[in-house]
């Protein structure tokens, strides 16, 4: 049984009640909508997938990143969106239908807002550590948050709403929702452009950049990660500024007033082709752009990670793939601008090479060196691309033939591995190999010393 009557225009006895104005992607046809909706319900499955192998993946190895399972519901919403728009072009006459269709529309694409948002958040704490840890800035996003939590919650209830009544002054209020809504989506999926170019060119001021440190983190250049952000910012922004631009326009009836009611026709900002260029197409390209880019690797962040200088810290760099070069431990040349590690404590080296990343930098030896709130001691400091950035190993010195090396702890090889010492209290080269030069790390040198004495 047909929701609708049979009359063109008219409505049933009873609510749900069919819309009376016209929206963006119209009422879907079995041609060309169902083709086109089972291509995308592929591209969201693969890429729902995607996000979940990763995150099982991480998971398994000790790595927490919960963006790749939003990323996952957000493919979950579309996957509902795309298959109930299948199943309204095979049932135009059902209300309910159309009604799941445009609530799950509405529903999906704020988590790639937040998930934004969220990168943007870890950028500018790297780049101004102590700013982006105090409570002013460390606010910002959880009240977002919770209003765009509230904002879907009144996009459900009006959407709702209108199906299910015909008051005019409600209609009214609803339409004032959607417009609110469509406005505040926009601005929210622009944000992240603003803040990260105010934030960048802040940074590269020379008293800023030559002073401060920069709070590294996950794998890659900083200037990368804020090309992807920059990037998904933009194409969700275009997609949100054209829905709020379509809601802004005065509403078009799908039916002539007169009798006996005709079907008016749809403007072109109303088309199916706007719909899911400006919809569908710029959100899979994003989780796909996110899939490629391996966000999961570039991202992440130690977990707990709290206060200045905490995305940085616990790195572990011996044997990581992607930052090898073949050099001698101890050799003052080889001695490299470190790139951050996800882990945290002692590693485990994988191969015959030390990991040491970037180009070569001015080493300058600072006895004492606050980190993450946390003063220790014997850090070492380097001029690298972003300015003075704190190197997380203890600066190296001749050693007299009596100090102890790696074969002196039984170990062989030429490998070596850094971390925190908890006992020592310390960054410190562990070596795991027998070293055949001249140095040796201070920290291992003066433990050494202690134990002896």
């Amino acid at each position: 049984m047909s929701d609708l009557t049979d009359i063109p225009g008219g409505q049933p006895l009873a609510p749900p009640y069919r819309p009376t104005s016209q929206a963006l992607g119209q009422v879907p046809e079995k041609i060309p909508d169902i083709p086109i909706n089972a291509v995308f319900l592929l591209l969201f499955i693969l890429a729902g997938a995607g996000h979940m192998f990763l995150l099982k993946y991480n998971g398994k190895h000790g790595k927490k990143f919960g963006i790749s399972g939003a990323c996952f519901g957000f493919s979950v919403t579309r996957v509902l969106a795309t298959t109930l728009r299948i199943a309204w072009a095979c049932h135009p006459q059902s209300i309910r239908v159309a009604m799941a269709a445009m609530i799950f529309v509405y529903a999906g694409v704020v988590i790639l807002f937040i998930s934004n948002l969220f990168f943007t958040q870890r950028i500018i704490r790297a780049q101004h550590p102590h700013f982006g840890w105090t409570k002013p800035f460390s606010v910002i996003l959880p009240v977002l948050f919770a209003v765009v939590v509230l904002t879907i919650l009144a996009l459900i209830v009006a959407v709702i709403l209108g199906f299910y009544s015909l008051d005019e002054k409600i209609h009214v209020a609803v339409r004032d929702i959607q417009v609110y809504g469509a406005t505040f989506y926009a601005i929210v999926a622009f944000l992240p452009i603003p803040a990260l170019a105010i934030s960048t060119a802040i940074r590269a001021h020379p008293k800023i950049k030559h002073t401060q440190t920069v709070d590294k983190f996950g794998q890659g250049s900083l200037r990368a990660k804020i090309m992807i952000v920059m990037i998904s910012a933009f194409f969700l922004t275009l997609g949100a500024s054209y829905r709020a631009g379509t809601t802004w326009l005065p509403p078009t009836p799908l039916y002539s007033g007169g009798l006996p009611a005709r079907p008016v026709p749809g403007p072109w900002y109303f088309s199916r082709g706007a719909f899911y260029a400006f919809n569908f197409t710029i959100e899979i390209g994003v989780s796909l752009i996110w899939l490629a880019t391996r966000i999961d690797k570039r991202f992440i962040i130690p977990d707990g990670a709290k206060g200045p200088f905490s995305y940085g810290g616990g790195f572990v760099f011996a044997g990581e793939p992607g930052n090898e070069k073949n050099r001698n431990l101890g050799n003052r040349d080889s001695l490299r601008h470190l790139t951050g590690s996800t882990a945290s404590g002692w590693g485990t080296a994988r191969n015959s090479r030390v990991s040491w990343g970037g180009s070569r930098t001015s080493l300058a030896h600072s006895s004492r060196v606050s980190w993450g709130g946390v003063s220790r001691e014997n850090v070492a400091m380097a001029l690298g691309e972003d300015g003075i950035q704190i190197e997380p190993y203890p600066a190296f010195e001749e050693r007299n033939s009596s100090d102890p090396v790696g074969g002196d702890m039984g170990i062989e090889g030429v490998e070596a591995e850094m971390g925190w010492d908890p006992k020592s209290g310390k960054w410190a080269l562990r070596p795991v190999s027998r070293f055949t030069d001249n140095y040796s790390p201070v920290g291992t040198r003066a433990n050494s010393r202690t134990e002896t004495a």
